[in-house]
């Protein structure tokens, strides 16, 4: 009788590996199963990196926001106003923000590097090929920024948009005299953490779109003409390789005299 594993007319029989060998020399491996493909950790790391809180929810959390810059104190024909800047530009993604200005054709140009996490500013001075820089530590940033103490905010029902965008309205009142009350319109809409931690108006959640500052004696209004989201370059967020550190009062003195002459 012929055993079913040798094989026979009805059938080959079960697979054999030993006969297998005799036959062929070698045991064919099996196929080794699909499994389902899951991305390394790392990239989901790297892709969230990249997400902030308002990739979720369709705000913008990154892009550049223009303002147009006049100066309520200056008279239209001082000898120094056509010197003075027409437009700056703030920069922001995620806890970082970047607000640059360039004056007198070009010759004065500042750029404030904040970082929102460690709460400490990169001053870049740049002023007839001289340029400075220092790092603000937040005493620092309080002096620069808060000439006029920090103000009482008052927010009320008005509503408006500026650059596009809704904004709440509210009032500054400082607490020193001589200091007039600031109305403040800010938008929620625009994803950036903690906004106003360097300004006077850190009480304030929203970004501000049309508000006005105190800078070195020379006060400034701001008025958002447009808000564009999209990548900012990372290159903008990092001191420049060419400019000298130098102390927080020594840029102070610099600005100070610089601004100083604009007031003339």
């Amino acid at each position: 009788m012929l055993r079913p594993c040798e094989g026979n007319r009805h059938g080959p029989g079960p697979w054999n590996p030993a006969r297998h060998r005799r036959v062929t020399g070698a045991v064919p491996t099996p196929a080794p199963l699909l499994k389902p493909f899951r991305p390394p950790t790392f990239a989901l790391l790297l892709l969230c990196s990249g997400c902030g809180q308002g990739l979720f929810d369709g705000r913008p959390d990154t892009g550049t926001i223009e303002y147009a810059l006049s100066f309520p104190d200056q008279a239209a024909n001082g000898i120094m106003s056509g010197m003075l800047p027409e437009k700056t530009t703030l920069a922001f993604t995620g806890d970082r923000q970047v607000a640059e200005l360039s004056a007198a054709m070009g010759l004065f140009r500042t750029s404030m590097i904040m970082d929102g996490q460690g709460r400490t500013m990169d001053y870049q001075l740049t002023l007839m090929g001289k340029r400075i820089t220092a790092k603000l530590e937040a005493a620092d940033i309080l002096e620069y920024f808060s000439a006029g103490g920090r103000p009482t905010i008052v927010h009320t029902q008005r509503r408006d948009t500026v650059a596009g965008f809704p904004c709440r309205h509210a009032i500054a009142i400082f607490p020193r005299l001589e200091c007039p009350e600031v109305e403040l319109w800010y938008t929620d809409e625009i994803a950036l953490n903690a906004p106003n931690w360097m300004n006077p108006y850190a009480e304030v959640e929203g970004v501000l779109l049309r508000y006005e500052m105190v800078h070195h004696g020379l006060r400034m209004r701001m008025d958002a003409s447009s808000v564009r989201p999209g990548q900012v370059d990372p290159a903008k967020f990092a001191v420049g390789e060419d400019f000298q550190r130098v102390s927080p009062a020594m840029l102070k003195e610099e600005m100070d005299e610089v601004l100083g002459s604009f007031q003339q």
